[in-house]
């Protein structure tokens, strides 16, 4: 069902960007729940989900999924890695866990391609999980990102049925202090990944880092970014996942400016819209890991350094991540997929067509971006993707019918 008219009609409240040049730090942690958690708001809370974020520039929203949808998009994940790396694996057999599984799993991440399943897909047109942005953003015309899942296999009494016993498997654990940006704030360039970027390669450097923030698509000062990621399992602390810096917003620019070396060297870096922060820096002191209950949204400012911590149980991890951003937002555009793309058994809503960017929102700006030209480069990767999708799902096919 569409609610983007209810969203429209409903005043959306004005957001406040922090100017970001607060002299010293000041901690803004996050409170928990009696069982741990980090305390979530519902999601009609609207002023009070914007007012703690803008203090602590990351928020949790609970339950913007159900427990079908949460069920759904785990069978998505499994579904995803047998089709995608190794028909072999079973959600039931450790043993199965280690060969062909994805690359970046040292980081939680399941590999580098897109997500392209039923439930995945649905939730990214989720009215529930817009209504979220839209009062983040202030903004009712937006777009979602379409990227990937992350996964964190247990580490800790695994039970393995050929063995009959439990063990650890320390080698599963992913990389510990990884903390980072995913904007570089001397230049502006925040990521554009999951959506067509508009100017520079994702890769390519600033030729000029200290006057880039003058061109208008490296904007990551000036507009809101916002990364989220939401929570498919019950994500205990003892789990592994996400950590962060709260409150880091309201300090960066100070940051930055004693940093400039650092940025500047980021910006020739393999990733020149991310900034890994040094084992040495202070600001290491306050990072605050965030365990976030089945179905919540957890949104954080992309300003934010961030990055996720080693599990240390016997229970998975497993989240997607999504986010979205407003149409206005001069250094984006939606990632170019065609509808062939989209599972056949998966159906899009209007709000959905206007979301992955199929069809014009209303406004004059909205209208005259769906007209503009695409970046071929991204095009040419899109088809790239596209092929590589029907060819793996193809072996797969394969492999099931002469099994």
């Amino acid at each position: 069902m569409d609610n983007s008219s209810n969203t429209k009609s409903t005043k959306l409240t004005e957001i406040h960007l922090s100017s970001g040049d607060d002299e010293i730090f000041h901690p803004a942690p996050l409170p928990t729940d009696d069982d741990g958690f980090i305390v979530a708001f519902n999601i009609d809370q609207h002023d009070e989900i914007l007012t703690f974020f803008e203090k602590h520039g990351v928020v949790v929203v609970a339950n913007v999924l159900t427990e079908q949808e949460c069920e759904r998009s785990v069978d998505d994940v499994w579904k995803f890695l047998q089709e995608m790396f190794n028909p072999n694996i079973d959600r039931d057999k450790p043993e199965t866990w280690d060969s062909n599984w994805p690359m970046f799993s040292h980081m939680g991440i399941l590999g580098s391609e897109r997500w392209l399943y039923p439930q995945a897909c649905d939730n990214r047109q989720n009215p529930n999980i817009y209504k979220v942005f839209c009062t983040l953003f202030g903004d009712h015309e937006l777009m979602t990102n379409v990227t990937r899942a992350g996964l964190m296999r247990p580490t800790k009494n695994v039970y393995f049925p050929s063995l009959n016993k439990t063990e650890d498997r320390e080698n599963w654990k992913t990389i510990s202090n990884w903390l980072h940006l995913d904007v570089n704030p001397l230049t502006g360039r925040a990521t554009t990944y999951g959506f067509e970027h508009v100017a520079e390669g994702h890769f390519e450097p600033s030729n000029a880092p200290r006057a880039a923030q003058n061109k208008s698509t490296n904007n990551g000062m000036r507009v809101r970014k916002l990364q989220a990621v939401l929570a498919l399992v019950d994500c205990r602390e003892q789990d592994g996942g996400f950590h962060a810096v709260p409150g880091f917003q309201h300090y960066i620019v100070t940051w930055t400016k004693q940093n400039e070396k650092l940025c500047l060297h980021s910006n020739q870096s393999r990733d020149p819209t991310s900034v890994q922060i040094p084992r040495d820096d202070p600001i290491r002191e306050h990072i605050q890991r965030m365990p976030i209950r089945k179905g919540s949204l957890l949104v954080w400012d992309t300003r934010l350094p961030h990055g996720n911590y080693p599990n240390n149980s016997n229970q998975m991890r497993i989240i997607q991540y999504l986010h979205m951003a407003p149409i206005a937002d001069e250094a984006l555009r939606p990632f170019p997929l065609s509808k062939q793309d989209l599972p056949e058994t998966f159906q899009l809503t209007e709000l959905g067509e206007k979301l992955y960017g199929f069809k014009s929102w209303e406004s004059d700006n909205a209208q005259y971006r769906f007209q503009e030209q695409r970046n071929s480069e991204v095009l040419d990767q899109a088809l790239y993707e596209r092929q590589v999708r029907d060819l793996m799902k193809a072996r797969y096919q394969t492999n099931k019918n002469s099994s």
